[in-house]
């Protein structure tokens, strides 16, 4: 015998009961996936049990809460909080700096997946229009890969030693412009973003938006150099080997240095910094960076109307764009 299906009702909208999509809920609000689906399977079992056919949506998370609290209690927290960054009209961007290597674009991607944020946009494809604009001749920084640039690639006498970093920060205020717009505009149309990349150095580019209570800027890092040398094998493999590691490993020392530069600036200027020794580890603390600074706001401010959680996604605003190579 075929059983019953279960319709979930949120104000005059219904949606068929999916433990698949429940369990998604919980992963993307933190809980473990075995958890998830272990939970997401109790509350099926439950109201068939109880012949509950139709059930509102906050039935259904009040069941999930009462399992969360006994089994992970710190998920409950972070479960409210995403719901709430869920279903706000607040605009939220999230602004993810890091050296090349670190895993920048891979946490971007997964935060943007859990906030339900379809716009990810690398500061590297900010620096291929801006190089598509801007002439060499006038910009000749701006077309070099960030740990690349030399003492004969500036305008300005430096020393030797202090080429390579002068010539970074100069490079990354030129893709701030570009930055800034982004989200100036983000911010003025309502539009939620998660920009990522090497560009955003906090003395830059994230100070400027350090008290801003829709922005929240963090700094990913590695504290290993041999996690993050291996690190360039992983991404190189993962991308088809399109760009080899050693074109990497040839500038490690480099991209080291723009590692460190980043890090003193984030701490010079107390954006919070995330280490990220395995995504899911380091997604939930950004995660709950996010959630923490702009859910009060975003409470405030009110939720959509008859937003469905336990329904498929859909996306929060925005156009994704695509990424340039790193560096």
């Amino acid at each position: 015998m075929e059983e019953q299906e279960i319709t979930v009702v949120r104000a005059d909208r219904q949606t068929p009961f999916s433990r698949g999509i429940l369990a998604q809920t919980l992963a993307q609000a933190g809980a473990a996936p075995e958890l998830a689906h272990q939970i997401a399977s109790e509350v099926r079992a439950e109201l068939l049990a109880e012949e509950r056919y139709t059930v509102e949506e906050e039935e259904v998370l009040a069941r999930v809460r009462d399992k969360l609290v006994k089994k992970d209690a710190i998920v409950v927290g972070r479960l409210d909080k995403w719901r709430i960054l869920r279903e706000s009209t607040e605009p939220i961007v999230v602004l993810i700096g890091g050296a090349t290597g670190v895993g920048t674009s891979t946490l971007a991607a997964d935060v943007a997946r859990r906030l339900n944020i379809q716009s990810v946009i690398g500061t590297d494809s900010i620096r291929e229009v801006l190089r598509r604009a801007i002439s060499p001749d006038l910009l000749p920084i701006l077309h070099k890969s960030s740990y690349e640039i030399q003492r004969e690639d500036l305008r300005v006498p430096v020393e030797e030693w202090e080429a390579m970093l002068f010539g970074f920060r100069q490079q990354a205020a030129q893709v701030a412009v570009g930055v800034e717009a982004l989200v100036d505009r983000g911010l003025k149309e309502g539009t939620n973003l998660v920009i990522e990349g090497v560009h955003l150095v906090p003395e830059v580019i994230l100070g400027r938006y350090r008290d801003h209570p829709n922005v929240c800027p963090l700094v990913v890092y590695l504290t290993d150099e041999h996690v993050h040398r291996s690190r360039f094998y992983i991404r190189a493999l993962g991308t088809a080997m399109r760009r080899p590691a050693e074109e990497y490993i040839a500038y490690f020392k480099e991209i080291r240095q723009i590692h460190d530069y980043i890090v003193k600036s984030a701490d010079r200027t107390g954006v919070q910094k995330v280490e990220n020794l395995s995504i899911e580890n380091t997604s939930d603390a950004a995660v709950e960076i996010v959630a923490n600074r702009v859910s009060g706001i975003a409470e405030r401010a009110g939720r959509r109307s008859a937003s469905f959680l336990l329904d498929a996604a859909t996306p929060r605003h925005g156009v994704p764009i695509t990424r340039a190579k790193s560096g």
